[in-house]
């Protein structure tokens, strides 16, 4: 006897540990989710503009060569180098590189709502999961009922107390059951093909998931914080807004003039030049600045610059009142299921004293089973409600976790 128990303890303790959390499949999903993926290289690809925006431009290296050659007093000119750069005014590459610092930013707060965004996805296709799984269940659970009635009608039937065609009623209602069952195993199915496809796995890799009544049950209450304040969508658009605010330093800085620093190279040929300098070579440095008088690009540089801040802060004004909207629809969803999960516990409670007097009502055949199948038909129907409803309110509340998240970064 305690080989069979410890045997029995090792096998549930094997199948719990196989079972499948909706943890366990959000750490999976954010693992191996492709758009995940691409979103986070949009990210990692907007960060090398840094490097790009804060970069020097390249020197410019030219070479010229004299066909006929500029006769001077130390000799023949016959070639030249010159090499310059280019300097913008002071502080030009820092704006240019917060401006990329910020979009970058502004692509991982992206990611951050995508990689909540999956983990909701995954956990509203869990709980149907669960409320299928726990309805199909209900179902069998029906199907022995139904079998346990025919064997009082049967009984019945024996005794003159029945019909035949109560029998054939009975049979008919269990093989509805039998179709039923089937329906919603293959509608099972298709949200674990869902699932596997969040996960970017073979699509019918089958979802090990233990007691899910036990997990559809579990309701606890959570925290809302109704007053939304770093939300990845709200973040983003705030790293936009700071990109916005440096790319109106940048317009500042782009209408200032540019210098360039320069040096020629002349090669002096040394030929038939009487001269105690003949054939050396020339060597000029340079000094330019650009004259920014031409103010009508630059001023609409920041004309464009101050009409896009106002266009991202109309933006952040909308999404925070949706987040907050959102936050409320959900809420109001949340105690309307409350309620209706109320109401159904009441209705199984009192249909449960009605269902054992009729069954023996049955058995002494002072009702009909059209009546006993009725009612049986009604506390199914309850109890599948009941179930969607604790599916609906478990969604519900992964919804809140959304939409009230703060952001990482």
């Amino acid at each position: 006897m305690t080989l069979v128990c410890c045997f029995i303890s090792i096998l549930m303790f094997s199948w719990s540990s196989f079972s499948q959390s909706l943890e366990d499949l959000q750490h999976l999903a954010a693992e191996n989710n492709l758009e995940l993926k691409a979103q986070f290289k949009r990210f990692e690809a907007q960060l090398e503009d840094i490097t790009q925006a804060k970069s020097w431009q390249d020197p410019n290296l030219s070479f010229g060569y004299f066909i006929s050659p500029i006769e001077t007093r130390v000799g023949p000119q016959i070639a030249r180098f010159s090499l310059t750069q280019k300097l913008p005014w002071f502080g030009t590459y820092k704006a240019k590189g917060d401006i990329a610092a910020f979009r970058a930013e502004a692509e991982f707060e992206k990611f951050q709502d995508q990689k909540l965004k999956l983990f909701l996805n995954v956990a509203q296709k869990y709980y149907d999961l669960l409320a299928l799984r726990y309805i199909t269940e209900l179902e069998t659970k029906q199907l022995d009922i139904l079998e346990n009635l025919k064997v009082i009608v049967e009984s019945n039937y024996k005794n003159n107390k029945a019909r035949l065609v109560d029998i054939l009623r009975v049979d008919l209602e269990m093989d509805k059951q039998l179709s039923t069952i089937q329906v919603l195993k293959d509608q099972g199915q298709v949200f674990v093909t869902q699932l596997n496809q969040l996960m970017d796995r073979q699509l019918n890799t089958p979802v090990q998931i233990l007691n899910p009544k036990q997990i559809l049950e579990q309701n606890e209450s959570i925290e809302i914080d109704s007053m939304v304040r770093n939300h990845p969508r709200l973040e983003a658009i705030r790293k936009l807004k700071a990109s916005n605010e440096a790319e109106s330093v940048l317009a500042k800085k782009e209408a200032m003039p540019q210098f360039g620093l320069g040096l020629d190279y002349a090669i002096i040929q040394d030929r038939n030049v009487q001269n105690a300098e003949a054939g050396q070579d020339a060597i000029m440095p340079m000094l330019s600045v650009s004259l920014p008088i031409f103010g009508k690009k630059n001023k609409s540089r920041k004309k464009a610059a101050s009409l896009q801040g106002e266009s991202i802060e109309f933006q952040l004004e909308n999404e925070e009142s949706r987040l907050e909207t959102e936050i409320q629809v959900a809420l109001y969803k949340q105690d309307e299921l409350f309620s209706l999960l109320s109401l159904y516990d009441k209705q199984l409670l009192s249909l449960k004293d009605i269902l054992q007097l009729s069954e023996t009502a049955l058995a002494n055949a002072s009702m009909g089973i059209e009546e006993v199948l009725r009612l049986q038909e009604e506390r199914l129907l309850y109890e599948k409600q009941r179930a969607k409803t604790l599916a609906d309110l478990q969604k519900t509340d992964e919804t809140l976790i959304y939409l009230t998240s703060n952001s990482d970064l």
